[in-house]
């Protein structure tokens, strides 16, 4: 059985699925508990300033997350270094340095953008990172932004809250524990999926779904009762389409179980699962995408392998349009495709 480090990593990027679209702190700011993160944030001593220059591209850059919020406007991470593109990753440019030890960023507009780490506090920019202010949650297991509205998981594990505010506020919403034990989240339009892994019990996956301000919607997922599926991971094309893989415990992977829907997890119709294990799933029109050490591609019944992985494969692929998407390595290497995956390129950093 694969490990479930998926979880998080799920859609860990607003380009994702043009759906939209972790400890050390600056001045040793302590992590604020996500209970009392409902009330606004008044002006803070602790918020940074990036008033130094930004400095050149270091040699060798790693990137740990990526963010983009159109195919030409987009932002990387890594090392304590933020970089950011207007040309779809043709050049960049390096920015003024973020909060110490964030990992994961997601920028909603061009001005507003979150960072964090998982053991740390979220970070919010309204000034496209020329300086960043307390975003007032902590233990941020995974944040999307779609349609004027940021979502995250956020708490104690095994069971984190679900959490919404306006895009730019500090003023965030209790949504309740996430569904069954952890869970990963997918955000589309207005309406973000927050998929729940398997329960003490065992309880089977299901997935909690909010649209707006609207109370969740409870909905249990095709995976098969009779089959131990302790994950299950869950994808949205670039029209709106879900797709789900349960992952079959003490199986091979070609024992998987696929499924697509049209109508936002009401109904769900069997698919070809992937060949090999998946760390996620994203779509396009007319095609799937399946990743872990290969980058794959069915556009009905087989898959194929679309971009060979490098040593320890792919952590995150995402899609901003129907030919524009990005395929980032779990060594920190990027990758983009802009004819709707036929084709790969390795993202260069030099200035």
């Amino acid at each position: 059985m694969r490990a479930g480090a998926a979880g998080a990593a799920l859609l860990a990027l607003a380009a994702a699925t043009a759906c939209g679209s972790s400890s050390r702190l600056a001045h040793s700011v302590s992590t604020p508990a996500p209970a009392a993160a409902s009330a606004a944030a008044s002006p803070s001593p602790t918020s940074t300033s990036s008033s130094s220059p930004p400095a050149s591209v270091r040699p060798g850059f790693a990137v740990s997350d990526v963010s983009f919020v159109s195919a030409q406007r987009g932002w990387v991470l890594g090392a304590g270094q933020l970089l950011t593109t207007d040309d779809g990753a043709l050049s960049w440019t390096a920015l003024p340095a973020p909060p110490a030890g964030v990992t994961h960023l997601r920028f909603a507009t061009s001005s507003d953008g979150y960072a964090w780490s998982t053991g740390g506090a979220l970070w919010l920019t309204t000034d496209g990172a020329a300086s960043w202010q307390p975003g007032q949650l902590g233990q941020v297991l995974s944040l999307e932004t779609a349609s004027g509205w940021v979502w995250a998981i956020a708490g104690p594990q095994p069971y984190p809250d679900v959490w919404r505010a306006p895009v730019g506020s500090t003023v965030w919403t209790n949504l309740g524990f996430t569904p069954d034990r952890s869970a990963t989240l997918l955000v589309h339009g207005p309406t973000a999926y927050v998929a729940g892994q398997e329960g003490a019990g065992p309880i089977p996956p299901s997935v909690e779904v909010y649209t707006g301000t609207q109370a969740g919607r409870h909905l249990a997922v095709p995976c098969p009762a009779s089959l131990p599926v302790p994950y299950a991971q869950l994808g949205a094309s670039t029209g709106g389409s879900l797709v789900l893989i349960c992952d079959v415990q003490g199986q091979p992977a070609q024992y998987d179980l696929a499924y697509v829907s049209t109508d936002g997890g009401s109904s769900w119709t069997a698919i070809t699962a992937p060949p090999a294990w998946s760390n996620g799933v994203t779509a396009i029109t007319g095609k799937r995408f399946s990743w872990n050490g290969n980058v794959l591609v069915s556009s009905g019944e087989a898959w194929t392998v679309a971009l060979a992985g490098p040593p320890g494969g792919f952590s995150l692929v995402g899609f901003e349009t129907d030919q524009q998407g990005i395929a980032l390595s779990a060594g920190g290497a990027l990758w983009i495709t802009r004819d709707g995956g036929s084709t790969w390129s390795r993202v260069s950093f030099a200035e």
